[in-house]
């Protein structure tokens, strides 16, 4: 099913159009986002105004095109913080009906706040030890105290950033009486909470949405010289956010605009949702906040896919998020099963087995085990030039619960499985750091050793026993027939394990139980 999600929003209004395939595997076809600003008057006359239902109407037409276009079958569309709270929020929502056909659903900030945490527990891979997950608004802040197990408190609360900076900033910068209000007021409404949340012993704070992304954005770009491609499950100090909100309240609008990831559309906004972001992970003692992309609009594709059978199933067979992630981007490219599942299983014998070269640990051995289902799915494309398809499939398959580092260093293996060694000129393999490079070559070294003894697809090798002595690793094979063709194959592909490692590679294997061994350098 196409299935098209509109988030109306106090400040913008956003779109994402999926296809949830039969298996619920859900694919991202387009998103789309305006800024329209429905909230504009409404805090402080208590209803939309005209321009405002004006712009809303526009965008939310548009969207219905490219939704079309799409060929997107149902449109779900919510409504929030300034719809819900403005006089004439029923009249824009009749409104919307009449000019674009679109039924639109107000909801309760609880019902944003559920929303919120399944978005979060879908993409981002909760401890079992709570977190809190803050989604700072336009109309108002979201504040859910989540773990793996499920939702411990949930609070909706009216300080979202278009209010805030309405009700007490006019300076720019805002003058510290300004500041001082402001500041009080925070205390008011959130001292409650945050007395409840600190029982708790909360150490990370889960940011969503477009203030905290663009605060994220902007806190990363304070230590480093490149953006990042995406921010999703990006982990950052808590200091580095106070750092950065003691430039901003210094700052006015014209040196504002010249810090580095300012969305210059946020300007005026940032400052209020700074300090809500900073007041509440100080107040609460937090180490580190962990950006998440996902916010409502994915929420709701989350709610909707487990309605269908097979979403629950696949849910019960796999309840690893990450796993579950890549078996459906290795299902969406027609992987073969049974040879990703032996290559897998051999190179993670090795792995095991050569502890002692490669000094590596369970991080690096459950890569190793996602890049071994996915490194054939560069067969979807083409064969020819297949394993640099497998880096484009893995790259761009919105795995969800991996950071970004971790997605190219599996893209990387999924690259180095066979064919060419990496190389200095190749832009993929420059965008390593040097400890993921060391990681992606010996990952690398073993799937090629892996993907060798299974040259025939038929799983003829039974079992890998290495041993390693002096300059020489000696792989004996256990079969259940003669492996000659997967030597052979293995024999060509040992060359990066023998670099890496400065090793030389010897297979054995006896071709009948009672024959003698065969041995190949």
């Amino acid at each position: 099913m196409k299935l098209g999600i509109l988030d109306i929003g106090t400040n913008s209004i956003h779109m994402i159009l999926v296809n949830i395939k039969q298996d619920l595997n859900i694919e991202v076809l387009d998103r789309a986002k305006e800024f329209v600003r429905l909230g504009e008057q409404t805090f402080l006359e208590g209803k939309l105004s005209d321009s405002a239902m004006e712009r809303g109407v526009a965008a939310l037409n548009r969207f219905k095109k490219l939704a079309e276009l799409r060929g997107i079958q149902k449109i779900k569309a919510v409504a929030t913080s300034a719809v819900r709270e403005a006089v004439n929020g029923g009249d824009f929502v009749d409104l919307i009906a009449q000019k674009t056909g679109i039924k639109v659903k107000v909801i309760t900030g609880q019902e944003e706040a559920r929303l919120i945490y399944l978005a979060v527990k879908n993409s981002i891979p909760l401890a079992e030890t709570p977190s809190v997950i803050v989604d700072i608004g336009g109309g108002s802040v979201e504040i859910v105290v989540a773990s793996a197990k499920g939702v411990h408190l949930a609070w909706s609360v009216k300080l979202g950033t278009l209010r805030l900076k309405g009700q007490f900033i006019r300076g720019d910068p805002p003058s510290k009486k300004e500041l001082h209000r402001l500041q009080t007021h925070l205390e008011n409404v959130l001292e409650p909470i945050l007395e409840k949340i600190r029982s708790y012993s909360v150490k990370t704070l889960v940011g969503t949405s477009g203030t905290i992304l663009n605060l994220g954005a902007m806190a990363y770009l304070q230590e480093n010289s490149a953006s990042l491609d995406r921010l999703h499950n990006c982990r950052l100090k808590a200091k580095n956010f106070t750092e950065l909100h003691e430039r901003l309240v210094k700052s006015d609008s014209k040196a504002r605009i010249k810090i580095r990831g300012l969305d210059p559309q946020r300007n005026d906004l940032i400052i209020p949702g700074s300090l809500v972001l900073t007041y509440i992970m100080n107040k609460i003692g937090v180490d580190e906040v962990i950006l998440c992309e996902e916010a409502i609009r994915e929420g709701m594709v989350y709610d909707y896919a487990p309605k269908h059978r097979h979403k629950i199933e696949l849910e019960s067979e796999v309840p690893d998020l990450r796993m579950r992630s890549v078996l459906q981007l290795a299902k969406k490219c027609d992987y073969r099963v049974e040879h990703a599942q032996h290559v897998t299983g051999i190179a993670l014998s090795m792995f095991d087995q050569t502890r002692r070269l490669h000094r590596m640990g369970p991080a690096e051995r459950e890569l190793l085990h996602y890049a071994g289902l996915l490194h054939d799915i560069g067969y979807h494309i083409s064969y020819k030039k297949h394993h640099r398809h497998t880096y484009y499939l893995i790259k761009n398959g919105d795995l969800n619960g991996f950071e970004e580092r971790e997605v190219e260093i599996l893209a990387n293996v999924g690259r180095y499985h066979c064919r060419s060694f990496p190389k200095k000129s190749h832009e993929n393999w420059s965008r390593l750091s040097p400890h993921d490079r060391k990681t992606v070559r010996v990952l690398s070294a073993l799937l090629r050793v892996a993907d060798g003894l299974d040259r025939s697809h038929f799983s003829v090798v039974k079992e890998v026993r290495c041993r390693l002595n002096g300059k020489t690793a000696k792989f004996q094979i256990r079969a259940k027939g003669d492996p000659e063709l997967e030597v052979w194959a293995a024999e060509k592909k040992k060359d990066l394990f023998e670099k890496v490692f400065d090793k030389q590679v010897i297979f054995m294997f006896s071709p009948r139980p009672s024959g003698r061994k065969k041995q190949y350098a």
